[in-house]
């Protein structure tokens, strides 16, 4: 190695430390990255008692990595490596066997044991209350496009988690040749009914967004087929409802999170029956605690990067949907953020719909069911969110 090229490489690598680290100073902080959809950490000033515990120091570290200069273009530049050296991942998602352009977030596996316990939760819910309770959870993107993920890809969804929960709900009897340990206990009660919608989705085209992890508006309309089934109700539509285009530039979180730049947008499309909705139906939000008019669609959320919160503004602690027209009585849907896009159907069938967060409401399931005189329960998640969501224990207070 040259002496001049010696030089040229020591100056490099100091512009490059000292560059960055100096524009990482200058720049002002960001609070939001349309990038990865996420609020980023901010600067704390140090105390006494964080310098000592080391807290100020990973708070710092976190601070420093989330405002580096440039982020946003350091990880789609990493995705793009990635994939130039042959890897078929980032960041936690598995770039589609179809170009990489449907992207596969890692999905949370769990033990019986592990899911046995949340399910605890469902079941007791069901024993506390004097109405029907039906339990269902959204198959993950891996498990219904198994096709397009990458050869031997571990963390994904093989169907055995939806099949365990069914198990633990007493849907199904277990093959006595099985080991006992493996068996729901002797002399188990259960309290809910589980609706299977692996099916429904299961080799059904456009029912998940390929770059995000929720079922797109024809996926949502598929599973409420089967819910309405499941929960012994029939529902007649028209699947041209679905062919109103919103948006055509919808990138999602597993697109965020990938920084796979190359991946072409998704499409949002919305319900808009021929000749308007069955009923009169109004939606009121309780974002804060107070009730506030709303709407299921909301416009203004295709200007920004989370084009989902289209659908009825995003999440919210309570929103309750009402149609006087409707055919059926009251049903609570404990829920993530998947029946946001499920609402718009639901509405037509029901006089009211409360869409129930238990991430942000404490409230006693069992004194809302009474209050409200609540006729039926749903408990709908998705299977991924399912297995990490640490609220689910407010289900059996």
């Amino acid at each position: 190695m040259s002496r001049k090229y010696s030089i040229f490489i020591t100056a490099l690598f100091c512009a490059f430390i000292f560059g960055f680290g100096i524009a990482h100073f200058i720049l002002p902080d960001r609070e939001f990255s349309e990038q990865e959809n996420t609020y980023l950490a901010q600067f704390k000033a140090p105390t006494w008692k964080t310098v000592r515990s080391g807290q100020f120091m990973e708070d710092f570290e976190k601070y420093f990595n989330q405002q580096f200069p440039l982020r946003d273009q350091w990880v789609q530049l990493k995705a793009y490596s990635e994939r130039t050296l042959g890897k078929q991942e980032n960041n936690k998602v598995y770039f589609g066997a179809d170009g990489g352009q449907t992207l596969f977030a890692h999905f949370t596996k769990l033990s019986r044991e592990e899911l046995a316990a949340r399910v605890g939760f469902v079941n007791k819910l069901g024993g506390n209350l004097d109405v029907p309770v039906y339990f269902s959870l959204v198959p993950d993107k891996s498990y219904t496009y198994p096709e397009l993920l990458p050869a031997n890809a571990p963390n994904v969804d093989d169907g055995s988690t939806i099949g365990m929960v069914r198990e633990l709900c007493g849907d199904l009897l277990p093959d006595k040749s099985q080991p006992w340990s493996e068996l729901p206990p002797d002399g188990a009660v259960y309290h809910v009914t589980y609706i299977d919608l692996r099916d429904a989705l299961s080799g059904t085209e456009d029912s998940f967004y390929r770059t995000d992890h929720h079922w797109t508006t024809w996926g949502a309309y598929q599973g409420f087929v089967k819910l309405m089934e499941g929960m012994g109700m029939g529902a007649e539509h028209d699947e041209e409802w679905l062919d109103i285009k919103v948006a055509e530039d919808f990138y999602g979180t597993t697109y965020s999170a990938s920084g796979a730049g190359w991946v072409k947008p998704d499409s949002i499309y919305r319900v808009i029956p021929e000749g308007g909705a069955k009923g009169n139906v109004t939606v009121t939000r309780y974002p804060e605690g107070e009730p506030i008019e709303g709407g299921l669609y909301y416009p203004e959320k295709l200007a920004v990067k989370d084009k989902y919160a289209y659908f009825l503004g995003g999440n919210q602690p309570l929103c309750i949907v009402r149609n006087p027209d409707a055919a059926n009585g009251k049903l609570l849907v404990i829920r993530d953020s998947y029946a946001d896009s499920l609402a718009p159907f639901l509405a037509e069938e029901f006089q009211e719909v409360h869409l129930f967060d238990l991430r942000y409401n404490n409230t006693s399931l069992k004194k809302y069911v009474a209050d409200n005189q609540i006729d039926q329960v749903l408990v709908l998640y998705s299977a991924n969110n399912f297995n990490t969501d640490q609220n689910l224990f407010k289900l059996g207070l």
